[in-house]
């Protein structure tokens, strides 16, 4: 038996959300589904009872290359319209009509969090014309001179969506600034170090003039290795991520060091919210995943007054089956949040698509549609009900204690939290193949236990006293009884 004790005399961070996007298949699927199934993602997404309960949806702007980059990006769902056209067109507000109802599903649905995101500013904006950049297009794809223009067209977005009484709390206008875009086949744009500071500024100079409410959440690096002082990372780059430090400087331009050279600065400081936000893709590797975190979290603690969000994750090993509804992909996916959660003290955690059609192992919820628009079922994966095993139990203010006895990325892999209502609670996942028991000590006597696995989709099983026996390849959270 396993003995696991809770200190509640030492606390962590407290939550701030659990979420995913609505990018790329919540349009096409609207126009296809009827309404019934359209709710039925709703409810697997945000329902506190009966689905995940996340508590953050994160809704893309779009940089219009539906109609530019049919060539550039040959997916048709990885494409995207946008809210305008061209420079002088006006603004269309019935795109994105999917998102546009999920959005207002996730308010009525109490859903505490929303944020817009761009990958790539408006084609038109962008130095080769289209939203994905390429060799020729220097530092950043954004135009030289086009910072405060792509202001004011978030700021009309981010004004348009509160007048009609769906404000968003944050806008994330970078995402992964690392990656060149030159060869992805998706909407993206690189930015520099020094491009990100002075296209932050000129966003947050032009939401201040216009009044916007919504929070600059920044950077959105694509691996936490971006983040890192190189005096911490560089005896051990070869040995964490294969070819070490990826693109840390290259097109003429920085790309590596952004706690020191982006969030430390004052005016930065001043401009967005207190939030580090980066992706953990290429930190799920066995072996590494809590010295990477650990990294962070000692760059972190030199530039103090920041708390760290882990706003994009999907798994893009080519394990198993690529649409994994299974548990392989639920464990999976349920070690990343231990190791963001315990190790790097992640406020957030938030999923990349919300839902999938495609043979890949990036949705919570999945969805059969083609292109010509001929839809089929909805179903949900472990992936979705691994998250859920977080989202429904540690609402916004949950605060995790310090526990002993856990494992590190494999086997039993348990946190220890105060929920936003005084209850403790802990999330317990089993990697293993064998059953075990555990003894929790410094807690409650008794709990009330729900359970994930093979047969069983977050399921109530009952009570349990304070020993517990973990099934073999199992996620459970206990909650103190009421």
């Amino acid at each position: 038996m396993r003995k696991l004790t809770i200190d509640k005399t030492t606390t962590y961070q407290k939550i701030d959300n659990f979420g995913a996007s609505a990018c790329w298949w919540i349009d096409p699927a609207f126009a296809a589904m009827p309404i019934e199934k359209m709710e039925r993602i709703a409810e697997l997404l945000f329902n506190r009872e009966t689905g995940a309960g996340l508590s953050c949806i994160r809704f893309n702007i779009g940089g219009g290359s539906t109609w530019y980059d049919k060539e550039y990006i040959e997916n048709w769902m990885m494409r995207s319209p946008c809210f305008q056209i061209g420079p002088k067109a006006p603004y269309d507000w019935s795109q994105h009509a999917g998102q546009q109802w999920l959005l207002k599903r996730a308010f009525e649905m109490g859903v505490e969090d929303k944020i817009a995101f761009v990958n790539s500013p408006p084609a038109w904006m962008c130095e080769n014309g289209h939203t994905r950049g390429d060799e020729t297009t220097g530092t950043t794809n954004l135009k030289h001179g086009q910072e405060m223009s792509f202001a004011q067209f978030l700021a009309d977005v981010l004004k348009h969506f509160e007048e009609i009484g769906l404000p968003f709390d944050y806008l994330s206008p970078i995402n992964e600034p690392q990656v060149p875009w030159d060869t992805a086949k998706q909407e993206g744009c690189r930015y520099s170090n020094e491009d990100t500071v002075r296209t932050v500024l000129s966003i947050k100079k032009v939401l201040d003039e216009r009044d916007v409410k919504a929070r600059l959440l920044i950077n959105e690096c694509n691996n936490i290795l971006a983040l890192v002082d190189l005096d911490f990372v560089l005896p051990y780059a070869d040995t964490l991520i294969e070819g070490g430090i990826e693109r840390g400087w290259q097109f003429g331009g920085k790309y590596c060091e952004n706690i020191k050279d982006v969030f430390n600065l004052s005016a930065i400081r001043q401009a967005v919210a207190p939030i580090i936000a980066a992706h953990s893709y290429g930190t799920d590797v066995p072996g590494t995943m809590a010295a990477v975190r650990n990294m962070v979290k000692e760059t972190m603690q030199r530039y103090p007054g920041y708390k760290y969000w882990m706003s994009e994750y999907c798994v893009l090993g080519d394990y198993g089956p690529k649409r994994d509804l299974g548990m392989d992909a639920g464990l999976y996916i349920a070690k990343v949040i231990h190791a963001d959660l315990a190790y790097l003290d992640a406020s957030a955690w938030q999923w990349w698509l919300s839902t999938s059609g495609g043979d890949y192992k990036d949705g919570l919820v999945y969805i059969d549609l083609d292109e010509a628009g001929t839809a089929g079922e909805v179903y949900a994966s472990k992936m979705l009900w691994a998250l859920g095993h977080y989202a429904r139990f540690l609402r916004p203010g949950s605060m995790r204690f310090a526990l002993d006895g856990s494992d590190l990325e494999e086997g039993l892999l348990v946190t220890a939290w105060l929920d936003a209502d005084g209850r403790e609670v802990a999330v317990i996942v089993n990697t293993q193949e064998e059953d075990e028991e555990i003894q929790l000590d410094g807690a409650v006597r008794q709990w009330t236990v729900c359970r994930t696995s093979a047969l069983e989709d977050m399921a109530d099983c009952g009570l349990a006293n304070d020993r517990y026996t973990v099934p073999a390849r199992s996620i459970s959270t206990l909650c103190a009884k009421a």
